[in-house]
């Protein structure tokens, strides 16, 4: 049996500047997320919640579970109205990244550009 691990939240902030138009493009972006990865290696379908938060430095990102491998934070950040999660996963030494559209409040996306991900904020 796998044992379980927690996800390791390491807070990382994306460079934007502070005019209302990058504010907006973020905006949606805000909030508590619950979140399905699928066919993850050694997981299966793994649940998990995750936060985003807007703070003076830019955006912060953290996770909450108890079933997937431990992870830092490198960056997040939104570009081309997507948001880039960018994590180094220790134990498979690989760095990687989320990749989350937001369609209201649906969620869906990729980790490691082979999973697929979905979702809802729950805000």
């Amino acid at each position: 049996m796998h044992s379980c691990s927690i996800f390791k939240t390491t807070n990382s902030s994306s460079v934007l500047s502070n005019n209302a138009e990058e504010s907006n493009l973020v905006e949606k972006f805000i909030g508590e997320y619950e979140i399905t990865a699928y066919d993850l290696p050694g997981y299966g379908d793994q649940k998990f919640k995750m936060t985003i938060e807007e703070t003076s430095n830019g955006l912060i990102s953290s996770f909450d579970s108890t079933s997937l491998a431990e992870f830092d934070i490198i960056s997040t950040e939104v570009e081309d109205g997507i948001l880039y999660i960018d994590i180094y996963v220790e134990e498979f030494s690989l760095k990687t990244y989320f990749e989350i559209y937001v369609d209201g409040n649906t969620v869906t996306g990729y980790l490691a550009d082979m999973f697929e991900l979905d979702g809802v904020i729950l805000k």
